[in-house]
């Protein structure tokens, strides 16, 4: 499938939406700090970031299960497995509700030892407590509803999840007003927000639901179905433990903050965090938009059309980088004084770390996006290994700078950081790709079709003569590849009649994608567009046209599935 055809049309289709649920998010993190500053002080702007690791570790568990579960369920659709994806889904969601239920409980639990590990500093503890309390009963709605809103890019709603994840959020910045201002709550008012802005989510999801608008493949389980547990964590394990690993260092970097530089400190490292909130309105926007995609490609290992997906997400995640970069240098002041940080003091020290802070941008974002490309390879030891150097490099880097040049140390050890890790994540790329001759057809490492003798790729327009032109270039290209003169002419058959049907049978016109592979026993021929369903194996006999009557004595065996709105239809004909 070409660069522009439909591959590069949905991953279109889908940017703006994770863009938009991304801007969710930070409106969450960026605006609703602020607001909390400009309503309770610069205390509790501290605070709040102070219970930064809490909201990461509930993160991770979401993402482990939300992510973990919507990769595996995305490859499986890639496979034409049905059944296997929806079992995925419904395991998925029983762990969510646990998980959260597990969260609230242990919480409560370890409440007091965990107040005095986050905040080393006795003022602030009575507010932190009060809020890190309300933050624990936050965990069951957030655990549940994120881990659902996993799936729905892959299940072909990405705009539901934008829906969702505004209302949430936005409801979220109206009522921290109502509660803090209105109903005098403090920082509780704050966590009940959150709440408030995921029932709502909730309810959106559920009339939704009920008038079987999402197109959610969801199966009964048994207990013997809970061994898929495992490939589920597997998946999730890299990027949980990079949220696990943020709140580890997020820990750390606060206690260096509050050591060398006391509250102005903690006040100046909030706001470089704060940056991270904007910068992942688009760098997190672009990994999100890619993620599900490429699970699809992997499951039907459409190598080339991996590349062409992976090329364009880095790419724009070193154009929103740069971009990012020169805005947070060029308006640092801006930033702080929307926190209302006026003093001079604090105002210099934040200036001068946003800008160390912001270089980060420069090497993270293509880690980033390298580590979600392989949890979909499902090479967990090297996203795993991404994942704990991203976040613990921090400890001994900070430590060190620290010591040596102060509080602009911790501000330095991020960008530092980053590009390390970049240089390794390129230097043991480079490895594999020279060991692995023919395997891997970049850097990128994405893999090529071994053991397949010949791939080609067309795209259909609306033009009549497309299709006959498509079907004879197979031919041809079948017999530049040592295909008898009949299975060639089988081949043809099928791409011609499976075209015709396709054009005539969706509500939409467009392109259609097409890939052909021929191996030494077959040759499979997929099919790709964007419209509503047209399943033709859910035809009666009385109402089968000709034209798929010739395809099924062309093909050897027809597959056919509805993946993140698109229809594809995979055909195999066998070679004697």
């Amino acid at each position: 499938m070409g660069s522009d055809g439909i591959l590069m049309k949905k991953y279109r289709q889908y940017l703006l939406p994770s863009i938009l649920t991304s801007l969710a998010f930070a409106l969450n993190e960026f605006v609703d700090c602020m607001v909390i500053s400009n309503l309770l002080g610069k205390d509790a702007l501290a605070v709040a970031n102070l219970s930064c690791p809490v909201m990461l570790f509930f993160a991770a568990c979401y993402v482990l299960l939300g992510s973990g579960g919507s990769t595996r369920y995305a490859l499986l659709l890639g496979r034409w497995d049905q059944a296997g994806a929806g079992k995925v889904f419904r395991i998925s969601m029983i762990l969510g509700v646990m998980s959260g239920i597990m969260l609230l409980l242990a919480g409560l639990l370890f409440r007091k030892p965990m107040t005095m590990l986050l905040c080393a500093e006795e003022s602030l503890r009575p507010m932190f407590s009060d809020y890190f309390t309300a933050l624990l009963f936050t965990a069951p709605v957030l655990t549940t509803m994120l881990t659902f809103v996993c799936f729905l890019p892959p299940s072909g709603a990405p705009v539901v999840a934008t829906v969702v994840n505004i209302t949430a959020n936005g409801l979220n910045l109206i009522m921290d007003y109502v509660y803090i201002r209105i109903f005098g709550m403090g920082m509780r008012g704050a966590a009940l927000a959150t709440v408030t802005g995921y029932l709502a989510g909730a309810l959106i999801v559920a009339v939704l639901w009920k008038q079987k608008k999402l197109k959610i493949t969801d199966s009964p389980v048994s207990l013997r179905d809970m061994k898929m547990t495992g490939m589920i964590l597997a998946l999730g394990a890299p990027p949980a433990m990079l949220q696990i690993c943020y709140a580890v260092k997020y820990a750390y970097s606060n206690h260096l903050s509050m050591v060398y530089g006391g509250r102005t400190g903690v006040v100046a490292f909030t706001l470089c965090l704060q940056t991270f909130s904007l910068a992942s309105v688009f760098l997190l926007g672009v990994a999100d938009t890619a993620q599900p995609l490429l699970a699809m490609l992997s499951g039907q290992k459409d190598y080339k059309g991996e590349k062409a997906v992976l090329k364009r997400s880095y790419l724009l995640q070193i154009l929103f980088s740069l971009v990012l970069v020169f805005f947070f240098e060029v308006f640092p002041t801006g930033i702080a004084l929307l926190y209302s940080v006026r003093d001079e003091e604090t105002l210099a020290i934040a200036v001068r770390g946003i800008r160390i802070f912001a270089m980060t941008y420069l090497f993270r974002s293509v880690c980033i996006q390298c580590m979600r490309f392989l949890q979909v390879e499902q090479k967990n030891g090297y996203a795993m290994a991404i994942s704990l150097f991203d976040g613990l490099s921090i400890l001994p880097i900070g430590f060190i700078l620290c010591r040596n040049v102060g509080l602009d140390g911790l501000f330095m050890a991020y960008p530092l950081s980053a590009l390390i890790l970049l240089l390794s994540i390129t230097a043991a790329s480079f490895v594999a790709w020279k060991k692995n001759p023919g395997m891997y057809s970049s850097l990128f490492l994405v893999r090529t079709d071994m053991g397949i003798q010949g791939v080609l790729q067309l795209t259909i327009t609306d033009r009549p003569e497309d299709i006959s032109e498509a079907s004879e270039q197979m031919i041809d290209f079948c017999r530049e590849n040592g295909v008898s003169g009949k299975q060639a002419f089988r081949v043809g058959l099928a791409c011609e009649e499976m075209a015709v049907y396709t054009q005539n049978h969706r509500k939409d016109t467009g392109d259609i994608d097409l890939l052909l592979r021929i191996r030494e026993h077959e040759m499979t021929l997929n099919f790709r567009s964007i419209g509503e369903p047209f399943d033709l194996m859910h035809r009666t006999d009385e109402d089968m046209p000709e034209n798929i009557l010739l395809l099924q004595k062309a093909a050897t065996s027809i597959s056919y599935d509805y993946i993140m709105g698109m229809n594809s239809t995979q055909l195999v004909v066998e070679r004697n």
